[in-house]
C-alpha cells in the first residue's frame, strides 16, 4: 500500500502530484487540508494542532466524517513527523510527502532529516514538490527518470562510503564523501534507469528539474 501524506508547504502544480494519490490510503497533515480541498481530495486521516489549518477546512472534512487526531501545539515533534510515524505503523511499502518543502527552510531542512525514521523500518519515502524527489538510501536504489536528468548526492551523516553508481555522467567507484564536500551535485542520468549504492553512511539522492 502506497501512503500519501500531504503538508501545509508549497504545491504550485498539482497536476504533477495527482498521478500518487490513485489507491493510496492519505493523511492530511494541519494546513495540507488546503492542499486537499483544492484538488477535491478526501483524506483518511487529518493529524496535527491545527494551528495553520482553516478552521473552514477543518469543518469541510469534519462534516464529511474524516477523522481528526489532534496534538497539543506544545509539543516535542512538528506535525509532518507525527504524520510519518502514522504511516510507518500503517501496512505501507512507501510513502510520499507532498506540500513538505517550501518556503520555511527550517521545515523543509527538518522533513529530510526526519527521512531516516523510514530507511530503518524499511519503507522508501519519497519528499518531492514540482521540481524535485528527494530520498535517502543507505543500501541501494534503482533511480527511473529521463535521460539528462539531473541527480545530487549530498551525504546525511558525518561520512558515506562505497558509493557506486551507474548510468550517470561522472560515475563514482567505491567513493566516499564527507559533509562540507559538494563533489555529488549535479550529476546526469544517461539512462532512463540508473543505479546508486553505499556501503556505510546515509545518502540523500535529489533528482531535480527546472
Amino acid at each position: 500500500m502506497r501512503t500519501i501524506i500531504i503538508g501545509n508547504g508549497s504545491i504550485a502544480n498539482y497536476d504533477i502530484v495527482r498521478e500518487y494519490f490513485d489507491g493510496a490510503y492519505i493523511i492530511a497533515c494541519d494546513g495540507g487540508l488546503r492542499h486537499c480541498r483544492a484538488m477535491m481530495i478526501t483524506p483518511n486521516v487529518m493529524v496535527g494542532d491545527f494551528d495553520s489549518a482553516l478552521s473552514s477546512d477543518i469543518a469541510f472534512y469534519e462534516e464529511l466524517g474524516v477523522l481528526k487526531t489532534d496534538y497539543p501545539r506544545r509539543k516535542d515533534m512538528t506535525d509532518m513527523e507525527i504524520a510519518l510515524n502514522m504511516a510507518l505503523e500503517k501496512d505501507t511499502d512507501e510513502i510520499y510527502i507532498v506540500g513538505g518543502l517550501g518556503t520555511r527552510f527550517d521545515h523543509s531542512l527538518a522533513n529530510v532529516h526526519i527521512l531516516i525514521n523510514t530507511i530503518r523500518q524499511g519503507v522508501r519515502t519519497y519528499l518531492l514538490d514540482e521540481h524535485n524527489i528527494i530520498t535517502l538510501v543507505e543500501d541501494s536504489i534503482e533511480i527511473v527518470g529521463d535521460i539528462g536528468q539531473v541527480i545530487s548526492l549530498i551525504p546525511l551523516t558525518t561520512e558515506v562510503t562505497g558509493i557506486e553508481s551507474k548510468n550517470l555522467e561522472y560515475p563514482l567507484y567505491n567513493r566516499t564523501m564527507t559533509i562540507g564536500s559538494s563533489l555529488g551535485i549535479s550529476n546526469v542520468m544517461t539512462a532512463e534507469k540508473a543505479s546508486i549504492s553505499v556501503k556505510s553512511g546515509i545518502l540523500i539522492v535529489i533528482m531535480s528539474k527546472e
